[in-house]
């Protein structure tokens, strides 16, 4: 690729007028063609100009001949951060299917990296522009003006009570679905804090719905939404992330801020995967009131359902998770590349989705690559004397929760593994004796990990614990009832087969050891009449300090954050163990409470001592 001048470039991006793509006379005069804007208008000259003020707020000023200036300056920039940005397609062309359908992209978010790193493949591949929803957070110089004349149109954060600006955006999407215009926006709202996926938010899917609808029938084409999964092997803004993870407020994004990413030049970012998941097709006729609220669900749920089954394990996360789960906290290599081996072994055999880079032909140099990428950024720790080969790699204490970041991306993979972990466990020693036994404690651990991730169903559970099962033992097993009656050396080769999973999750159930010590010394006399969040939270960090020096249960840094002390708080609650009241909490039955502490204490002693036989 030849050399371009990064001052040429710059100039030719911010220098002369754009020879724009859009007709802005037709685009107002489909908006306002709109049937509910029309309607809400009407010969309202103030109310029409307010519209079209809120139209030059949102809308791209998409420049083709700029588009293909900043190609050049991608092409330059981002091979001096990326090793590469992976784009698989599954055979779907979307520059064909947009032809026929209008097409909606709803990709997750771990980085502003990500409006770039979609956009700048789908154009490289299909030579066409891709028109983002973006934060009116990140209309800011220098970066607002780059993105909106590279297709992205600016969102408000929030516009509840601005009905005019809400039908306005609406008849906007109507104008950009007639034009047959690909869309993208990024479904959770926002970026992830955890790199677990978010919820979806419905209001997009809602108003492309309602949008499509009152397009006139000989004009309408079918509106399909495309699930998009995209890892990072690294995140620009890691640090910010885990910082908010410890109660920081987010900063707001300026100019400052964004020329201070020229620093991340000293970075080494690793690659980008985007996966396209399995079109999912917007309802044919639209309902009205709550009808079209669980139509509008329904959908939002199927696209994040394909996101997440499409999230692949990367060399990164494949480290993070490795490393992080270490109780002693430092692996020879040898030790790294043997656990690796046996996951990708697992990821292969149960259909877990992982990078080419992984597979078993590209394993270690790729492990390689990627571990040199967390030394270099400061990340990991060589410990020990590399001539006489006690070399141990560690991740350093303050940086495990960005490290958990990675974990985060792919865990959700790895749920069933665990829970038959820790099912087995409790089969082993005898505390479970009978099939119903065994279904309540499965159904009672996917119901704790609800409140942090959006689960298989209990029959999915079932059937991938009997494959798992299987597979340990060398023979079929088909029913619960035939689990509870394998021999202890069977029960011992299953916990053998998915040992390597035993602590992924425990730093979760340690969160929830913590919350349940909180309420506890929440609710004596002192707190009579309850507690807020503020309190909650200030008590939980000084219990989770505390814990951690003792290191008798607590033994990860990462079981304390913000958002997990809120979700283990959240599960008390619907267990109905602490009540909850206008900003108020009470505990309800301390009884129950000390039952599963009881519980979440023994699950987690009961694993380190059989741990010691693995």
């Amino acid at each position: 690729m030849p050399k371009v001048s990064g001052f040429k470039l710059v100039t030719e991006l911010f220098g002369g007028i754009p020879h724009l793509f859009e007709n802005f006379k037709e685009m107002e005069e489909i908006v306002l063609s709109y049937p509910k804007l029309r309607d809400r208008v009407g010969n309202k000259e103030e109310e029409k100009e307010k519209a079209l003020k809120n139209l030059k707020e949102i809308r791209a000023e998409l420049s083709l001949p700029f588009l293909k200036t900043f190609e050049k300056f991608l092409d330059a920039s981002l091979s001096q951060l990326y090793d590469g940005i992976n784009f698989n397609d599954h055979g779907l062309d979307l520059k064909e299917l947009s032809k026929e359908k209008n097409i909606v992209l709803v990709p997750n978010h771990q980085s502003h990296a990500d409006y770039v790193a979609i956009n700048y493949v789908y154009f490289k591949k299909y030579q066409s522009p891709l028109f983002v929803a973006g934060g009116n957070n990140l209309n800011i110089f220098p970066i607002g003006p780059l993105f909106r004349r590279s297709g992205c149109f600016f969102i408000r954060r929030t516009f509840a009570n601005d009905i005019l600006y809400k039908l306005t955006l609406e008849a906007y999407l109507y104008y950009m679905l007639i034009k047959g215009n690909p869309i993208e926006f990024f479904f959770e709202g926002g970026r992830s804090r955890t790199g677990k996926l978010l919820p979806p938010r419905y209001g997009l899917y809602q108003m492309l719905i309602e949008a499509h609808a009152a397009i006139p029938v000989e004009q309408r084409r079918p509106l399909q939404f495309i699930p998009v999964s995209i890892v990072h092997e690294y995140v620009p803004e890691q640090k910010s992330l885990a910082k908010e993870l410890d109660g920081a407020k987010k900063k707001k994004e300026s100019a400052t801020q964004v020329l201070g990413l020229v620093r991340l030049l000293s970075y080494q970012f690793g690659n980008v995967h985007i996966n396209l998941g399995k079109p999912v097709d917007a309802p044919e006729t639209l309902e009205s009131g709550s009808d079209l609220k669980t139509q509008t669900q329904k959908l939002a749920f199927e696209c994040f359902l394909e996101v997440g089954k499409n999230m692949r394990v990367t060399p990164t996360s494949l480290l993070a998770m490795i490393l992080l789960d270490e109780a002693s906290g430092a692996l020879k290599w040898e030790e790294i590349l043997t656990k690796a081996r046996h996951i990708v072994a697992y990821c292969e055999k149960f259909n877990v989705p992982i990078t080419e880079s992984i597979t078993p032909e590209h394993l270690e140099k790729s492990l390689e690559r990627s571990i040199d990428i967390l030394i270099g950024n400061k990340k990991v720790e060589v410990i020990g004397n590399t001539s006489t080969q006690h070399v141990f790699y560690s991740i350093k204490d303050d940086c495990r929760k960005e490290i958990l970041y990675f974990k985060n991306t792919i865990l959700h993979h790895f749920l069933v593994p665990w829970i038959v972990h820790m099912g087995w466990v409790n089969l082993f020693s005898g505390h479970i004796s009978t099939v119903e036994d065994l279904k309540k404690y499965f159904i009672t651990q996917r119901k704790q990990l609800t409140h942090e991730f959006y689960l298989p169903t209990v029959k999915e559970v079932f059937h991938l614990t009997l494959d798992i099962v299987s597979d340990a033992i060398g023979r079929p097993v088909t029913t619960l009832e035939e689990c509870v009656e394998l021999s202890h050396k069977e029960l011992y080769l299953i916990l053998q087969k998915v040992g390597l999973f035993a602590r992924s999750l425990n730093y979760l159930l340690e969160a929830y050891y913590v919350c349940g010590l909180t309420l506890k010394e929440l609710s004596t006399k002192d707190y009579k009449e309850g507690f807020k969040m503020e309190t909650f939270l200030k008590k939980y960090k000084e219990v989770f300090e505390a814990e951690k020096k003792l290191r008798r249960i607590i033994k990860y840094a990462e079981s304390y954050s913000v958002p997990l002390s809120k979700s283990s708080l959240q599960f008390f609650i619907h267990s109905k163990l602490v009540d909850s009241n206008a900003g108020f909490y009470t505990v309800a039955d301390q009884v129950k409470l000390d039952e599963a502490l009881a519980k979440i204490e023994s699950d987690l002693s009961s694993q380190l001592s059989i741990n010691l036989l693995n």
